[in-house]
């Protein structure tokens, strides 16, 4: 993907899906996402780990036909450490979301990692 904005469909416990769109971080074969821990996509993620992800624009309009199934978590520890500083230092965008989450509203952020497989 070489967008810098996603959109995640994640899932319901009733199997219906939620598109969010987000800024992400990509590395090799996953993308990383930095958003709020109260946030609905990380209580969504906990359920079920899967989603399905596309190239957006900021405005959340599919960029691609293609599609992406993958398979979420949340990153703990010094694994959260290391992705928040390759998310961080990225672009200036992902940077500012840091510094709103964490450090302004001081409300605790995961770090969302999506290993990919194309559809």
């Amino acid at each position: 993907m070489r967008s810098k904005y996603a959109n995640i469909y994640t899932y319901r416990n009733d199997g219906s899906n939620v598109k969010t769109t987000v800024l992400i971080g990509k590395d090799v074969n996953r993308v990383l996402v930095h958003t709020g821990a109260e946030s609905g996509k990380v209580k969504r993620i906990r359920r079920n780990p899967n989603v399905l992800i596309e190239p957006s624009t900021i405005l959340g309009k599919s960029k691609e036909r293609r599609s992406y199934r993958g398979t979420a978590r949340i990153l703990l520890g010094e694994e959260r450490e290391k992705a928040l500083k390759k998310v961080t230092r990225c672009c200036i965008e992902k940077f500012f979301s840091y510094l709103f989450h964490d450090v302004i509203s001081r409300k605790k952020s995961e770090i969302i990692e999506i290993i990919l497989s194309e559809v």
